[in-house]
């Protein structure tokens, strides 16, 4: 019998630090990048793996206005995000066929 393993979480150790605003633009930046390398499956130090759905839908995500949508991200940096995703499923039928 096949059970699904769940992860355990510990309380935390101290009280919970709201994050900066100021930290904002350094972590949408790099959920952008890490989130687009991983719906290609492409791993750190250029390594190939299987590409993540999960990642991808949150690129292909309608809800554009939370403060780490996909959109919102590319906005930050000053890309548009329709153009972005135009370019992405572009590369992507190239990538995968």
């Amino acid at each position: 019998m096949e059970t699904s393993r769940k992860p355990d979480f510990c309380e935390p150790s101290g009280p919970l630090q709201e994050i900066p605003e100021s930290a904002f633009a350094d972590i949408r930046e790099r959920l952008l990048i890490e989130s687009v390398k991983s719906a290609f499956g492409i791993r750190q130090h250029g390594g190939v793996r299987k590409p993540c759905d999960e990642a991808w839908e949150w690129i292909l995500s309608e809800n554009r206005e939370m403060p780490f949508s996909f959109a919102t991200c590319c906005r930050e940096w000053g890309v548009d995000p329709e153009t972005m995703v135009e370019w992405l499923r572009y590369y992507r039928k190239k990538m995968l066929g």
